[in-house]
């Protein structure tokens, strides 16, 4: 596989301007260094509509929507050569023996002391060594209470000899440093989101990471200093977007550029998609959206001044939903506690949604907000729900922009744990490959116990967080469009002190990553036949999208017979839909017209033909889904 840093000779300056991809990236705190050069290699050969990701995969996500948008509007491809600079950057000594990558991670003084411990243990070979740092760091950090043992030894030494004095520096030190890690994590931490760091700057000489990445998509964006802060409403109306064949439904708004980032609601237990959608029952009763509110003082905490006044100038007043003025919280409780509803997520800022993405747990404080909890008895409060890392609920989300059949291709870059013997990177190259199992290999032979009851509840954290990202990363027309990067255990995660070759390495083998999707999905010659990759990409997603609809249609078929046992037919419920002496239909605020009865009527007609059709034996489809997936509904996020 080439491993050239720039394009071939035959690649054109620009993609076509029709030529489109979706781009979703996993998570993996440090492990981001593999994407740049990879989205670098790929924007010279398709422009990006839709782009997605969780956590380090949302930083990624953000700076390459802002780069395409600088694209489009200006021709420029500044903001890519920006991406393709990162890991340079970042490998950079900025003081003997730190990466411009670690002094990103700067916590807030009353944590500093825990942080030390994590940075003393980082590139620890194994478990023990892992322990030990741990401790040796804890020992430096805490030595107030080493130092206090100390004294008390010396006491013990004077009144029981050296066996006492010894005994009790083990006792004592170990029980003080255990309080003051205890009382840091208790308070300090809790007191600072929960998380050592804030993401914002405490070393005036450096900048902290949202500082850091603010400038980045501003600049990305080609935007000067001190302009407002890119939002989706800007990547939204970019030019160059591909037509609509068929008109978009009322209310929808049209999306040039996609940018999609999750995070996870912990107060609701569930991961949001920011930006949140706006509902498109506009001035109607039944309302579906999200309202989230923030606090000024709260945020301050949190994101770079100008940011933060865009945030207040945009936020909006807060108001009970009509009707429900004596169930939702009053105007004047939300004035008390400071609250202003986020702004339209058109005027949402890209910088917010990236932060609240890459909140991972307790390395980054989490972002509070402020929601109705409507379970509550009479009128609703207000209450804080706090937004930590995307990856989470979902560090991988491959399904963020699946169409039933695709009109371009969505990529995926994942990231694994390197298998001995196996190349570092990895792209099926044909159907009936790459569907295996992953595997967690924590029960290996020569682990030791430690590493083995260490490896065992990671592994449990592991199935928790990634059991659905894993499963549909299998599935056919799927996993062929997903290029495997495989990091090693000094690679990526928490490793925030990479050494400058480390970096080099990770950022090159994301570039073969995207080398094997080009070589893969994107034609030799522009105005010839499209690429072998490409076309079987469409062909498994027909036949799978056909089977699923084959399997499903005997039950269609048999719910939609007149003669159904217990059940109202069909055409009975719309002819009494259209009663306007009796309630409105449920999910309706009016009786249905005679139009809509009639168009709903020939829409049950012509569902019936088709699954009629599909269930005959003549008509099924011999292909053969390997993993055989299932056609569900499943709750929006």
């Amino acid at each position: 596989m080439p491993t050239t840093s720039t394009p071939s000779a035959a690649t054109p300056a620009g993609p076509p301007v029709d030529r489109f991809c979706d781009l979703v990236m996993k998570g993996g705190i440090t492990s981001g260094v593999v994407y740049p050069r990879a989205i670098d290699l790929l924007s010279h050969h398709y422009r990006f509509k839709s782009i997605g990701g969780t956590s380090a995969g949302a930083i990624a996500a953000a700076v390459t929507a802002a780069a395409e948008y600088q694209r489009r509007c200006s021709g420029s491809r500044a903001g890519f050569d920006l991406l393709k600079a990162l890991p340079g950057e970042l490998k950079a000594e900025v003081r003997p023996g730190q990466r411009k990558l670690l002094s990103l991670f700067q916590p807030q003084p009353a944590t500093r002391r825990l942080f030390s411990v994590l940075v003393y243990a980082l590139n620890s070979g194994s478990t023990q060594q892992r322990i030990l740092a741990m401790v040796m760091g804890a020992v430096r950090a805490y030595w107030p209470g080493v130092a206090g043992a100390a004294l008390l030894a010396l006491l013990a030494w004077g009144l029981g000899g050296l066996l006492a004095a010894l005994l009790t520096l083990a006792l004592a030190g170990t029980g003080l440093i255990a309080w003051m890690t205890f009382k840091d994590i208790t308070g300090a931490v809790v007191d600072n989101g929960f998380g050592l760091c804030t993401g914002l700057t405490e070393d005036p000489q450096h900048e902290a990471l949202t500082p850091w990445l603010h400038s980045l998509i501003q600049r990305a964006a080609g935007r000067q200093p001190g302009a407002a802060p890119l939002t989706f409403g800007d990547l939204w109306d970019a030019p160059g977007n591909p037509p609509e064949r068929v008109p978009l439904p009322a209310g929808s708004i049209r999306k040039s550029i996609d940018l999609q980032m999750f995070s996870t609601n912990l107060g609701h237990g569930r991961p949001y998609i920011f930006p949140l959608a706006e509902p498109s029952e506009q001035g109607s009763g039944l309302r579906s959206r999200d309202r989230l509110f923030f606090s000024q003082a709260e945020l301050a905490r949190y994101l770079p001044p100008t940011v933060l006044d865009w945030m207040v100038a945009h936020g909006r007043t807060y108001l009970p939903e009509p009707g429900r003025e004596d169930r939702d919280p009053s105007a004047a409780d939300a004035t008390a506690l400071g609250l202003r509803e986020l702004p339209l997520p058109q005027d949402f800022p890209v910088i917010l949604a990236a932060r609240m993405s890459l909140s991972f747990p307790l390395l980054f404080a989490a972002l509070p907000l402020w929601a109705i909890d409507h379970d509550q008895v009479g009128r609703a409060p207000l209450r804080r729900c706090w937004f930590s890392d995307g990856g989470i609920s979902s560090n991988f989300p491959m399904h963020l922009f699946d169409g039933l059949v695709p009109s371009w291709p969505t990529f995926g870059i994942n990231l694994e744990d390197e298998i001995p013997g196996r190349p570092d990177t990895y792209l099926p190259d044909r159907y009936d490959t790459g569907y295996g199992e992953r595997w967690n290999r924590f029960d290996h032979e020569g682990a030791d116990g430690a590493a083995r009851f260490g490896g065992f509840f990671s592994a449990i954290l592991g199935a928790m967080q990634n059991w659905n990202d894993n499963a549909l990363s299998r599935m056919p027309g799927v996993r062929d469009r997903i290029a495997r990067v495989r990091l090693k255990p000094n690679e990526g995660g928490l490793n925030l002190n990479m050494e400058r070759d480390v970096i080099q390495a990770v950022a090159e083998r994301g570039e073969r990553a995207a080398l094997s999707l080009v070589a893969r999905f994107v034609a030799d010659n522009p105005g010839g036949a499209p690429a072998p990759g490409w076309d079987e990409q469409r062909w498994v997603r027909l036949g799978v999208l056909l089977k699923m609809i084959q399997e499903r249609a005997p039950g269609v078929l048999t719910a939609l017979d007149p003669g159904l046992p217990h059940a109202t037919p069909l055409q009975a419920l719309i002819a009494r839909a259209g009663d306007s002496t009796a309630p409105a239909p449920a999910g309706y605020e009016a009786p249905l017209t005679a139009g809509q009865q009639q168009a709903l009527l020939a829409v049950v007609e012509a569902l019936h033909t088709l699954v009629g059709t599909l269930a005959q034996p003549a008509c099924r489809t011999d292909f053969q889904p390997v993993p055989r997936p299932e056609l569900r509904v499943r709750p929006p996020l």
